[in-house]
């Protein structure tokens, strides 16, 4: 049984290359005129980052076209595709290509799995897909494992910044000032949706407090945290990975935020996850 994995951009990999057998076919960044631009290997962070600095982004679904041409284009040489995509509690995406996944020419070859994930999270699961298609697993039971243990995450996200949460509508100029002028930072917390979780005064705090959360909620005895964090100073960056440690965590994936993100959360935020067993 020969099996492709295929992911969008959403788990923030890039190099696909360096991988067997993944393939990307990538979100879209719309900019404010329209134009639409491919968040693929071909987009630096440097890019990225100037033009979300200019101007309010949005993002978008993978192109169908794109997505269904890369399935037959690989069903030529694989028996089976297995699509892990951005959560569905954040994009539509997860639900057009399972409702394209179900035509007849892609009924038991297509799979796409319902990850929940983002990030540090989905980057773990398809690393969990990877190994399990090592193993001989065939694209069904791939499925059925990575969805069952999509119940076995937490995960933490703080902004240091609220500025493009300002400029996204998404908190008003009002209560931004006020957090600021109370030093107040959100923990938000991520279960394939985000939600808020508590707020602690000073953005170190914030993440002492989302290490403590994670610590009492995660079963598993073996301390691994993953980080994925935007674009911050090294200093503020260095202060998280060491507060981790203090703790007694391990540092598992260190990865910088995927562009779609951070289209939304700006610059400064950090992702915090921990799996159980």
């Amino acid at each position: 049984m020969k099996i492709a994995v295929v992911i969008d951009s959403s788990t923030g990999i890039k190099d696909v290359e360096n991988y067997k057998d993944l393939y990307l076919v990538p979100l879209m960044i719309t900019k404010e005129n329209g134009e639409q631009v491919k968040d693929d290997e071909n987009l630096s962070f440097d890019e990225f980052y100037a033009l979300n600095d200019s101007q309010l982004l949005k993002t978008s679904q993978t192109v169908p076209g794109n997505m269904l041409g890369k399935w037959d284009e690989l069903l030529k040489t694989y028996n089976q595709v297995i699509c892990l995509l951005l959560s569905k509690g954040l994009s539509g995406q997860y639900n057009t290509f399972r409702m394209f996944s179900q035509e007849e020419e892609y009924k038991g070859k297509v799979f796409v799995i319902d990850t929940n994930g983002v990030s540090i999270i989905l980057k773990r699961q398809v690393l969990r897909a990877l190994e399990l298609k090592e193993q001989g697993k065939s694209g069904e039971e791939i499925l059925n494992i990575i969805e069952e243990e999509t119940k076995k995450f937490n995960c933490f996200i703080i902004p240091k910044s609220l500025d493009q949460l300002v400029r996204g509508g998404r908190i008003s100029k009002a209560a931004a000032g006020l957090a600021k002028i109370l030093k107040i930072t959100p923990i938000l917390k991520y279960n394939g949706e985000i939600d808020k979780e508590d707020k602690t005064r000073t953005f170190k705090k914030a993440i002492e407090q989302a290490i403590t959360l994670l610590d009492k909620r995660s079963t598993n005895d073996k301390k691994v945290i993953d980080l994925s964090y935007s674009r911050v100073d090294s200093e503020v960056l260095d202060m998280v990975k060491d507060l981790i440690k203090e703790k007694g965590f391990e540092l598992g994936l260190l990865e910088e935020m995927p562009n779609t993100i951070t289209c939304h959360t700006g610059r400064e935020t950090f992702a915090l996850g921990i799996w159980d067993k």
